[in-house]
C-alpha cells in the first residue's frame, strides 16, 4: 500500500513532540507576511508523478493576525485540482512565524493520506511542525519534523500513521527555474519516511527529498526518490498571482 501522497503539500512552505504549537523560543521577532504571504496572495504549484503533470496545488492566503504571544500567524486555504477533474474541498492551515524560524502546519502532512476510509472515526494527533530558520546557511542541520496520528472508535484504537522528515540537511545554494520565475533557493535534503500499522499489520514506505526553499518566498520546488532512486511525486511552484487583481 502506497502512503506517500500525504506529504506533497509539506512543502508549500515548512516540524518537541507537542499539540501542534511550535516550541517555545527565548525572544520573539516580528516577521510580516513570511514568503510573501499576503492576504489575497494565491501560489499554484504543479504537481507530479514519475515525471508525468497531476495536476495543481492552489493555495491562498485568507488572514494575517497576531497570536497573543506576538508572534505572526497566516492562515491559507490549500485546494488539489487534479486533471480534467472539478477541485477537491478546500482545507484550512497555518503558518507561523515566532523567534528565529517561520513552522509550517504539520498536518498538512496529512493531505491526500488515505484518511477519507476513516470518515466518522476520531483522530488523535501529536505534531512536530515543520521549521525553517530565518538565518539559514549551508551546512546547518534542521531539526526533525513529524505527524503521529492515531485512528480509533470509541472502543478500539483502529490504526495508527507515523510521518518522519529526518535528517534535513541544508546542502547548497541554487538559482531555480520555474514557470514563475528565477528564485535563489537553499537546496535542503532530508529522508521522508511513512509507517502504517493497521491492527498490528505493519506497513513502511521510505524516501529521498530534494527541496528547494527561498527564504523571500518559501517553497520552489520538491522531489521525492524512491528506495531506486527513481522519481516518485514532484512539486514546482508555477505561478503566483494576487485574487483581487
Amino acid at each position: 500500500m502506497k502512503l506517500f501522497y500525504t506529504c506533497i503539500a509539506i512543502l508549500a512552505v515548512g516540524f518537541s513532540f507537542t499539540a501542534g504549537a511550535p516550541a517555545a523560543v527565548a525572544q520573539t521577532v516580528a516577521c510580516p507576511q513570511p514568503f510573501g504571504y499576503a492576504k489575497n496572495t494565491e501560489f499554484i504549484y504543479q504537481v507530479t508523478d514519475k515525471g508525468r503533470t497531476k495536476g495543481t496545488l492552489h493555495n491562498l492566503v485568507m488572514q494575517e493576525t497576531t497570536t497573543e504571544d506576538g508572534a505572526t500567524q497566516i492562515d491559507f486555504k490549500s485546494a488539489r485540482i487534479k486533471h480534467k477533474k472539478r477541485p477537491e474541498p478546500a482545507e484550512e492551515f497555518r503558518i507561523i512565524c515566532k523567534g528565529d524560524s517561520v513552522y509550517l502546519d504539520a498536518k498538512l502532512l496529512l493531505r491526500e493520506q488515505a484518511l477519507k476510509s476513516f470518515d466518522g472515526k476520531e483522530f488523535d494527533f501529536v505534531m512536530k511542525d515543520i521549521a525553517y530558520p530565518l538565518n539559514l546557511a549551508v551546512g546547518q542541520n534542521l531539526p526533525t519534523a513529524g505527524l503521529d496520528v492515531r485512528v480509533r472508535s470509541s472502543q478500539i484504537n483502529i490504526t495508527r500513521i507515523v510521518m518522519l522528515a529526518t535528517n534535513r540537511q541544508v546542502t547548497a545554494k541554487e538559482t531555480i527555474k520555474t514557470p514563475a520565475g528565477s528564485f535563489d533557493c537553499f537546496k535542503i535534503t532530508y529522508q521522508y519516511a511513512v509507517s502504517l500499522d493497521a491492527m498490528g499489520m505493519p506497513l513502511r514506505d521510505v524516501y529521498s527529498v530534494e527541496e528547494f526553499f527561498s527564504p523571500e518566498h518559501g517553497l520552489i520546488k520538491v522531489q521525492f526518490y524512491t528506495k531506486k532512486g527513481k522519481k516518485a511525486k514532484g512539486l514546482e511552484l508555477n505561478s503566483r498571482r494576487d485574487k483581487r487583481s
